[in-house]
């Protein structure tokens, strides 16, 4: 072995060799058989592999010609031979001798990749292997030979069994056979006590798993929280993993599966801030494999980036994905039994996912019932609306206000057959400046509650109204509009509230609008326009201008053009004169006529909003119809 630098490692005087053979009684074929089995048996006295190394080199010491004997374990990672075992010739107070060995100048390395043993006649002059030549001046041997063990430890280093001599030996080829027989036995019985340890590893481990697991399912049975669950799945799996659940947009975090690039905080915080999205959505379109197969994960955000292999597995109940478990496993997979326990978290996650998306669309349903109610008008006595309110944990009697986003797109050919998925797959982007708000669906629209909005205004409310427009345009691949109510104060409020957005809305669908649509976009009798019916509109129209323009068309006159700028120019003879390029005697002599054929007095206040309003309905029609 090699010692610490400074050792003097001049050559000594050298004794002749002894002959270490066939010549010796001790070594006829009787008696080596004899210490085999009396080394072996030793040997295989104990199972745990630190003792089993203890008892091979206490037994070659004991059992053979050799004075000193060691176990190496040829470390590649570190790039060193690293000492573990050692009985005999170490000196009685000398502390400080090396233990570790560069493998670059150690004969380990060559024995482990030949698989052959290795003589070094006299360590304390060769010159191929110095640090054995300085190790055997510090420690007082000079023939040394290295063998292969033909087995590895529990950390998986191969090993080499070192012995040595006091003196120079010649070492016969029956001893060396002696050796890599002996060697050849304690590799075989290193490897029984690891298989021995690792079966009482498994059986110990898979005991308390099953221990753990009925706990698991016993505690998700029980109604436990999801957090107290996740804290006990991280006990079972002891690889890095995340906790989807979609019942309640939140993530549960173990440990950073990336510990160069995040700590594990930090790694809780980038899972459920910037990358949250990017994991729902993969979470959303990931199919299930039973832990079978592994997906490339790739998150990326302006600060940080992570990409690894991990099990997706997404959690379904009635083929919609409420949540799902992400593992990312420390060695190349899973063996078999972080299969069998992945498996069986996996069913206690959907049992406990079950029971919230259960709670959740009850809650839901009742919701969506309450506002539909309001919406509609559909209640007798206020008290019966307010108890039911009260029993959702809402609180009508104070100020509210509708945000309501158009889930089918900015116009009508836009809408994705898509399936609606729980309105609280929006919650996570009004979380944060509206905690308290409700989502429900009505009418082809997301229709949010917002109660007590800010008194200073609409910014806050339309800040978080194009947060969840993105959400919407991720989901259902649409771009659409959404529109403000104003506040509502009383229950009587909300329909006629619910019914002024559906109007804008239809017209931002109409005119392809984007984002946020208001009255002030369209105008009032465009948003008129949207709440009547189009063939009463249409009627109206006609009966309004429809004789006027027969007559022009039959007649070849202009009796239309002539009442439409009259009124575009205020009623005033001679501007509107001016605008037509005739004199306003012939204006006059038209405004009888329109009077005598159809009965209309423009200059009667009735009579001009007749006619504007028709003409400005039928502008608006023929806008909206593209034509």
């Amino acid at each position: 072995m090699k010692p610490a630098s400074g050792v003097d490692v001049s050559p000594p005087t050298i004794a002749p060799p002894i002959a270490i053979g066939p010549s010796l009684d001790e070594s006829s074929n009787a008696v080596r058989l004899q210490k085999i089995r009396e080394i072996i048996s030793l040997v295989n006295a104990g199972s745990d592999v630190g003792a089993i190394f203890e008892r091979i080199v206490f037994a070659v010491c004991h059992h053979t010609i050799w004075n000193y004997s060691g176990i190496m374990a040829v470390d590649r990672t570190i790039g060193y031979s690293v000492l573990v075992s050692t009985y005999g010739l170490e000196p009685a107070g000398r502390n400080g001798l090396a233990q570790q060995w560069e493998l670059a100048t150690s004969p380990c390395l060559k024995v482990v990749s030949t698989k052959q043993p290795v003589v070094i006649e006299d360590a304390q002059i060769s010159e191929e292997y110095p640090g054995y030549r300085a190790d055997s001046h510090a420690r007082g041997y000079h023939t040394v030979v290295l063998l292969p063990l033909g087995c590895t430890d529990m950390q998986g280093r191969e090993m080499v069994l070192d012995v040595n001599s006091e003196k120079c030996v010649t070492v016969a080829p029956d001893e060396l056979d002696f050796l890599v027989t002996i060697s050849h036995l304690a590799g075989l019985a290193v490897d029984k006590g690891k298989s021995l340890n690792n079966e009482r590893a498994l059986s110990s481990r898979l005991e308390r798993v099953l221990e753990i697991n009925s706990s698991l399912l016993d505690r998700v049975l029980h109604g436990n929280s999801m957090e107290i669950i996740a804290g006990m799945v991280e006990t079972i799996l002891p690889d890095p993993i995340v906790i989807v659940d979609l019942t309640a947009d939140s993530f549960h975090v173990t440990l950073s599966p990336d510990v160069m690039n995040f700590g594990d905080r930090e790694w809780a915080e980038f899972v459920r801030g910037p990358a949250a999205r990017q994991l729902i959505q993969m979470m959303l379109q990931t199919k299930p494999s039973d832990f079978r197969e592994m997906k490339r994960i790739s998150l990326a955000t302006p600060d940080k980036s992570f990409e690894s292999d991990a099990y997706v597995e997404p959690l379904l109940i009635d083929g919609e994905t409420v949540g799902g478990i992400i593992v990312f496993p420390r060695a190349r997979g899973l063996d078999k039994l972080d299969f069998l326990v992945a498996m069986e978290v996996k069913f206690a996650l959907s049992v406990q996912l079950m029971r919230a998306h259960i709670q959740q669309q009850s809650h839901d349903y009742q919701t969506t019932e309450l506002f539909t109610r309001l919406f509609e008008g559909g209640w007798q006595k206020d008290e019966q609306i307010h108890n039911r309110a009260a029993r959702l944990g809402l609180d009508l009697t104070g100020p509210a206000q509708l945000l309501i986003v158009d889930i089918r797109g900015g116009s009508p050919n836009s809408a994705r057959h898509k399936p609606y998925p729980a309105p609280r797959t929006f919650k996570r982007s009004l979380n944060q400046s509206f905690p308290n708000a409700v989502l429900i669906y009505h009418a082809g629209a997301l229709v949010v509650y917002i109660p007590n909005p800010p008194a200073d205004g609409n910014a806050r409310v339309i800040t978080a109204g194009r947060q969840l427009i993105d959400a919407v345009k991720w989901y259902f691949e649409v771009d659409p509009v959404f529109t403000l109510s104003l506040l509502c104060t009383r229950l009587e409020d909300y329909q006629s509230a619910r019914d002024h957005c559906g109007r804008l809305l239809s017209l931002g669908r109409i005119f392809g609008r984007r984002g946020l649509v208001s009255q002030q976009d369209f105008g009032p009798f465009a948003v008129l326009l949207s709440g009547l019916d189009q063939h009463v509109a249409t009627t109206f129209i006609d009966q309004t201008l429809g004789q006027i323009e027969t007559y022009d068309k039959d007649n070849k006159t202009q009796l239309m053009q002539t009442a439409e700028a009259f009124i575009d120019r205020g009623c005033r003879y001679q501007a509107t004169a001016e605008l037509l390029k005739i004199h306003v005697s012939t204006l006059r002599y038209r405004m009888d006529r329109l009077k005598e054929l159809f009965g209309l007095d423009l200059e009667s206040e009735d009579s001009r909003f007749s006619v504007s309003l028709a003409l400005r309905l039928r502008a608006l029609l023929t806008k909206m119809s593209g034509k």
